[in-house]
């Protein structure tokens, strides 16, 4: 029985902004929503919830959505056109949404305080690049060393480490209680530089009444130099390559991609790896053959999920590219060259839901097992089960519909209903019986089955029981 492992996570735009778009998108594999609040109203993105639900209800299938905040990114202001800028011209740029004529303004009111000369100031996600030459009270004089076309509003990437500003900006606070109200999964953060950033996200959720799991996105230097730390207080980690790639050579991304994922998997964290992984089918029907190595290689390297951005919210075509990053995928991991790796135990004594993990695992390979059925009420036992890399699926079973969500994002978790149950051998008979309704087993399958006891109390995994599919 094959099914694929690696979870797709799709970004919701005018492209797909549909009750018919959407399930097209479920039916070729999508497993997470995401909701990007740097662009749309929150009337849109309430749409698009709303027909996410109801999508879901219809295929029975849980999909996660994840509210992904805008972050402390900063925009050119009013250029009054575009302006085609080469290599060799001299600007000069102002803080301010507007400036005087030839002057390029710059939504950061301490511009010239906070850069250097010799800075390098970006544009476009990098596209065009500056280099501050002079200083002039609050003109920044820069010469173009990259060029390209300046637009109103377009992304200004100024050096991370000089910046003064909080993570979580006014616009992220109405974001995120928009969100929180709306029934998001996971709350994305962007532009993390430090494990306050993330504490600083739970506490605003905490006030708000609602606690959602974060998902720290890996996009800055200061990311890296505290990459541990961050992953040890989040819930799990974007790969934003796009900013990554910004602020690193080109040549450092695949090496940083790497690290952040074996970090992920020593602590036992879901990774996302993103940014332009199919970007030529915003336009084009198929990937380009460096595109389709590119997905196939964040499996290799051990990804939980794989993100479509402008692939499936403004592409041509939306349905075609969840459809290859599928089948890609799928390629990929039935291939003989995909060999996943568990991530190195703990130091002794392991805590009890991990070694209980490890244990069902090596249970599930000595048994030559169908599947593992785990009865989780928090989610925490199935993220468990699926950082060891069983190579058969895992069922996860839990009575809390916000619990089957969130499950959505594990690698190789498929999420399932069932009440809660204080029996334990009732609760083995009604996993039979749903396995075997759903044709997920036959009679004679051996399955290894994972829950707590006492039954039904979070936090209490500590049992794994074989059994043998009757007739």
């Amino acid at each position: 029985m094959f099914t694929r492992r690696t979870k797709i996570v799709c970004t919701i735009g005018p492209s797909c902004n549909s009750a018919e778009a959407i399930d097209a998108l479920i039916d070729e594999g999508m497993d997470v929503a995401r909701l990007n609040f740097s662009h749309g109203t929150h009337e849109d993105h309430q749409r698009a919830v709303d027909a996410i639900r109801e999508a879901s209800r219809r295929h029975k299938k849980a999909v996660t959505i994840l509210g992904d905040l805008c972050g402390p990114k900063i925009r050119a202001g009013r250029l009054g056109g575009s302006r085609v800028v080469v290599a060799g011209d001299a600007l000069t740029l102002m803080a301010g949404d507007e400036a005087p004529p030839g002057v390029v303004p710059v939504r950061y009111a301490t511009l010239a305080t906070d850069l250097r000369v010799g800075d390098a100031v970006h544009a476009d996600d990098g596209r065009i690049r500056l280099r501050v030459t002079s200083i002039d009270g609050p003109r920044l004089n820069v010469v173009v060393e990259e060029g390209g076309t300046l637009r109103d509003a377009v992304g200004i990437h100024l050096p991370s480490g000089n910046l003064q500003l909080d993570a979580l900006t006014d616009k992220d606070r109405l974001d995120l209680e928009f969100g929180l109200a709306a029934g998001i999964d996971y709350v994305a953060v962007s532009f993390v530089r430090s494990p306050d950033d993330v504490r600083r996200v739970r506490e605003f959720c905490e006030a708000k009444g609602r606690v959602v799991p974060v998902c720290s996105k890996i996009e800055t230097p200061q990311a890296i130099d505290h990459l541990e730390a961050i992953v040890d207080v989040s819930d799990a980690v974007m790969v934003a390559r796009g900013d990554l790639g910004v602020e690193f050579p080109p040549e450092q991304v695949p090496v940083l991609q790497h690290r952040v994922l074996v970090c992920a998997a020593q602590r036992r964290r879901p990774a996302i790896v993103a940014t332009e992984m199919l970007h030529s089918m915003v336009t084009s029907t198929r990937p380009t053959r460096a595109e389709a190595s590119d997905v196939a290689n964040a499996i290799f390297d051990g990804a939980d999920a794989t993100m479509l951005s402008g692939e499936t919210a403004s592409g041509a075509h939306p349905k075609l590219a969840v459809s290859m990053m599928a089948r890609i995928i799928s390629a990929a991991e039935s291939s003989p060259y995909w060999q996943p790796e568990p991530p190195p135990a703990h130091a002794r004594p392991m805590p009890f839901p991990e070694a209980t993990a490890r244990m069902a695992v090596m249970a599930a390979n000595d048994l030559d097992a169908r599947l593992i059925a785990v009865f989780t009420q928090g989610g925490d036992t199935a993220r468990l089960i699926s950082k060891e890399r069983p190579k058969v699926p895992i069922v996860a079973f839990s009575p809390s519909e916000a619990v089957r969500r969130r499950l959505g994002l594990l690698w190789g978790v498929t999420p399932r209903v069932m009440e809660p149950l204080k029996d334990t051998d009732e609760m083995v008979e009604s996993v039979q019986a749903h396995l075997r309704s759903s044709g997920m087993v036959t009679p004679g399958d051996r399955i290894v089955v994972v829950f707590g006891a006492p039954i039904s109390v979070r936090g209490s995994t500590n049992s794994v029981r074989v059994h043998q599919v009757g007739p």
